[in-house]
């Protein structure tokens, strides 16, 4: 995932940025991988509402 956009790949697979770390995170299985997704900007602002989602 190294230098892709989080919200870019969320909003391909109908999703929101939460949902993509919560969700699909089950399949991260390596240290390197968690420690990638520790660099993304992930806060708030990355998160879409249910109201907007919809």
């Amino acid at each position: 995932m190294s230098g892709l956009n989080p919200a870019f790949i969320a909003l391909q697979l109908g999703h929101g940025v939460q949902m993509l770390l919560s969700t699909y995170a089950r399949w991260i299985n390596s240290s390197n991988d968690w420690q990638e997704l520790e660099t993304l900007p992930v806060g708030p602002e990355w998160v879409r509402s249910y109201d907007e989602a919809t």
